[in-house]
């Protein structure tokens, strides 16, 4: 008789033991998260569109997208600013305890201001995605 009330109490001990460690497991799996790492400012299309070849002058750009990263002094007068904003997602877990690099994305957007004279004689977006 002793033996069939501590094997009772063992099986709800266990319940209760496995029943914590599925909580446990189950919190884990919440502990999910993305890491981002930026560099530059960032970019829209939509500030991009915003800008009106022959109406919009280098000044302008500068108040809206601030200083480029680089800058490309042409021959005939003309000037390229060039403005990069990289951002690298990667999935972690656990609080960053384990990161997955081989599941990072990368962002890449490009925005080439040309300037004529002291407007903007034309400008390319491009958003690349790795």
């Amino acid at each position: 008789m002793y033996s069939d009330v501590w094997c009772l109490y063992l099986r709800r001990v266990m319940k209760k033991f496995y029943l914590i460690v599925l909580a446990v497991l189950l919190s884990f799996t919440a502990c999910a998260s993305t890491k981002i790492q930026s560099e530059g400012n960032k970019i829209t299309r939509e500030q991009a569109e915003g800008i009106k070849p022959g109406i919009t002058t280098k000044s302008m750009v500068i108040d809206t997208f601030g200083n480029p990263s680089k800058v490309d002094s042409k021959p005939d007068g003309t000037e390229v600013l060039t403005y990069t904003y990289t951002e690298k997602r990667t999935p972690t877990y656990f609080g960053e305890f384990v990161v997955n690099e081989r599941q990072s994305q990368r962002i890449t957007i490009t925005l080439e201001i040309t300037i004529q004279d002291g407007l903007v004689s034309s400008y390319n977006f491009k958003k690349q995605e790795e």
